[in-house]
């Protein structure tokens, strides 16, 4: 999701893909251990006893998402549609309660017996009057409804929260409290130790990796280690969320964690003081005279960390260095800050990016105007799957657009949208569609996503990389690039060409080595992909 950086304090930009909840179920089984910790940041648990309270609090969020998605949203709600689904999904844990909508009013019945009724507003563009009436229905059941007295507070809230958000559109959605908390680390960072944990299939909670210069490996954590017991308290069939808040906190605080080292057969206690920890977004690889990055995500490291990789793959390689790989498979995207700044490492002036929306600050275009970019000499090639998303469509494209990359892999996913956090009153985010994105030539992939110039699916064969499969997907990519506003007969279509595939196959990375050791053919592969119009200083 993208959100613009001058927003309001209670926002935070960042652009981010919103992968379908199953996918994002297996992703959230390797975390970063640390997390935001703030005064001003509590995580409220509802008290069912304490209606009047809990009430009051579904209210303020209402109220809230209402007038953001009034102001803020892509497309002109229809707010009287809103309250409807946000009232049937508020009330799913009570089946005994129905709402009845006519044009002049809306009436909750409990058994068929009428418990609340209130005038419909005429306007269906006014959040406000529709989230009083939304509030008060949803106040008249819980008085009448012990069956909804009994569900947590913020339970209702997500349960109205998601119904709203699906009304509007496939990127918008409500975080409740905790998922928002582990947002705003995956953002900003925390306190933590700065290991990343994985559950095997045998429920061991194992360390997969251990940042350079953390607690964690000061302390002598080493991957593999497998987690026993946290301050003494047993992680031994734990779900991996208990290990990993048991591991989050203050910084500076301390933790001793007890692992079990498989190499020395031995129990280990290792003591530390938590620091922040940004999770870790870009990892460099050699491969013999080509640098192989893999960037993973767009935090608040992110392009900092990218150019410290640059340089020492400048320092390793030396004078050797036939060009750049950048792995931005499976990325699901970031700060759109960030974005904009890792595509300045390598584009020196002009259109990086631009937005469009209903709300008139969206309406923006990001530029390149450092003058000097520190990769602006090195050939690159760009590695996308279906798995590619938002930030990382960014870079991707305004790298293909203006001639500094050749892409290769499958066509990306296609979230083409900026998205604004509005942080709620329950310390939940609501994450609303605020503007389109479009790439320097000036198309948009949203659903339509970026076209590589190779398809793995057409040349997977390294050794038979040449000026043919280069120039496969020249006429497509003319076409892809010349539409606007692309039909959904026409994005299916078009999609099929080189379908979208979420596995990263070391074959890509053997098509970009030869690709890049080949100065003559990468030169034909820019040239053939790049667009008058995405040129234009």
């Amino acid at each position: 999701m993208v959100l613009p950086p001058d927003m309001d304090a209670p926002q935070f930009p960042f652009l981010r893909l919103m992968l379908p909840r199953a996918i994002l179920s297996l992703l959230a089984a390797c975390l970063v251990v640390s997390c935001a910790t703030s005064p001003d940041t509590p995580s409220p648990q509802a008290d069912a006893r304490a209606p009047a309270a809990a009430d009051a609090g579904i209210e303020r969020v209402v109220l809230q998402a209402y007038r953001a998605i009034g102001d803020r949203h892509l497309y002109e709600p229809n707010f009287r549609n809103l309250s409807v689904e946000a009232y049937r999904g508020f009330a799913s844990s009570d089946s005994t309660l129905a709402l009845e909508a006519s044009d002049g009013s809306l009436t909750v019945k409990r058994n068929g017996k009428e418990i609340v009724s209130r005038p419909a507003p005429a306007d269906t563009a006014d959040g406000r009057a529709w989230g009083n009436t939304l509030t008060e229905l949803m106040a008249g059941s819980i008085e009448a409804s012990p069956a909804l007295q009994q569900v947590d507070r913020q339970v209702l809230i997500r349960q109205a929260m998601a119904a709203t958000t699906k009304q509007l559109d496939r990127n918008s959605r409500y975080a409740d409290p905790d998922e928002a908390k582990d947002n705003r680390f995956q953002r900003d960072g925390g306190g933590g130790i700065g290991i990343t944990v994985e559950r095997t299939d045998e429920k061991k909670i194992l360390i997969r990796a251990v940042q350079d210069g953390s607690p964690a490996a000061k302390a002598g954590v080493q991957i593999g280690d497998q987690i026993l017991a946290i301050d003494s308290d047993s992680m031994i069939d734990r779900p991996l969320s208990d290990v990993v808040a048991k591991l989050r906190g203050a910084v500076g605080a301390p933790v001793n964690m007890t692992v079990l080292r498989p190499s020395q057969g031995a129990e280990l206690t290792l003591a530390m003081k938590r620091s922040r920890i940004v999770p870790t977004t870009v990892v460099y690889e050699r491969r013999g005279d080509v640098a192989l990055i893999h960037l993973t995500g767009f935090n608040t490291a992110t392009t900092d960390n990218l150019r410290a990789a640059l340089d020492k793959a400048k320092a390793d390689i030396g004078k050797d260095l036939a060009g750049l790989i950048i792995d931005m498979r499976s990325n699901r995207g970031g700060l759109l800050d960030q974005a904009q700044s890792v595509s300045e490492v390598f584009i020196a002036d002009g259109t990086i990016f631009s937005t469009n929306g209903r709300h008139p600050d969206s309406k923006r275009t990001y530029r390149s105007s450092n003058g000097r970019a520190n990769g602006n000499q090195l050939p690159i090639v760009v590695l996308m799957n279906g798995g590619s998303a938002s930030a990382a469509e960014i870079v991707a494209a305004a790298l293909q657009d203006r001639g500094r990359a050749v892409v290769i892999g499958t066509t990306s996913y296609g979230k083409g949208t900026v998205q604004t956090v509005v942080r709620l009153a329950n310390e939940g985010e609501l994450i609303l569609t605020w503007s389109r994105l479009q790439a320097p030539s000036g198309y948009t992939w949203n659903e339509l996503g970026v076209l590589p110039n190779i398809c793995t699916s057409k040349v997977g064969d390294a050794s038979k990389l040449g000026v043919a499969s280069v120039d496969s997907n020249h006429t497509s990519l003319m076409r892809w690039h010349a539409l606007r506003n692309p039909t959904p007969q026409e994005v299916s279509d078009l999609r099929k060409i080189c379908p979208p595939g979420e596995a990263a196959p070391e074959a890509d990375v053997d098509l970009a080595v030869r690709l890049l050791r080949d100065r003559a053919l990468y030169a034909h592969a820019v040239q053939s992909a790049t667009f008058q119009a995405a040129a234009r200083p």
